[in-house]
């Protein structure tokens, strides 16, 4: 597989979508715009520990390597 870092697939439509479909929920394209982002670096941190855990490893390693992967609040 490729290493380099893929384009963004969580687009504001997306989004838009997810919310209408999953939460039966319309939101903004403005909302979208801002929310894709973060869900794409949720995203690819979801995928990044799930490479690291086998099927059978204790369930609570997942959460874990989620939060050694969390990225540090952005500054203000």
């Amino acid at each position: 597989m490729n290493k380099s870092r893929r384009k963004s697939m969580v687009t504001a439509e997306l989004v838009e979508s997810i919310a209408l479909k999953l939460r039966n929920t319309t939101i903004t394209p403005a909302l979208a715009q801002a929310l894709a982002p973060n869900l794409e670096r949720l995203n690819n941190a979801a995928l990044t520990a799930a490479k690291e855990t086998d099927f059978n490893d204790e369930p609570a390693r997942f959460t874990s390597c989620l939060a050694q992967l969390q990225a540090p609040p952005p500054r203000r």
